[in-house]
């Protein structure tokens, strides 16, 4: 059997499998179950994070009396959020990464709010 015949062989036994019945409906509770944040997805977004970048920060050598350590980020915009009442901050580092950083409506008015006070008056 030649490369080409094996592909299409391949692709018609998944379209047999995905046609029957018990295969929609695996592909729909896997879909949900995905969608739904595990326990794990939780810890890690509200918890571990921040202790990790915390810890990591606190690794840093800084003189006597200056302010704690804090991350650098070349850039800063506001997108909507998936989760109704929330706003998503993200921040671009020098390197290309983008940290998502989601919170409420109310912090994020009380940041927009807190960047006009500290910002420049032109």
């Amino acid at each position: 059997m030649t490369t080409s015949s094996r592909a299409a062989a391949t692709a018609s036994k998944r379209a047999k499998k995905s046609k029957s019945g018990a295969g929609g409906i695996r592909s729909k509770a896997a879909a949900a179950k995905r969608s739904k944040r595990s326990t794990t997805d939780a810890a890690i977004a509200t918890e571990l994070a921040p202790a990790v970048a915390i810890a990591l920060l606190d690794k840093t050598e800084q003189a006597p009396g200056a302010p704690a350590p804090s991350l650098e980020c070349l850039a800063a915009g506001a997108a909507p959020s998936e989760t109704e009442g929330k706003v998503r901050v993200q921040l671009l580092f020098e390197n290309g990464a983008v940290l998502p950083v989601e919170m409420s409506h109310a912090a994020g008015a009380a940041l927009s709010k807190g960047l006009a006070e500290e910002l420049p008056k032109k």
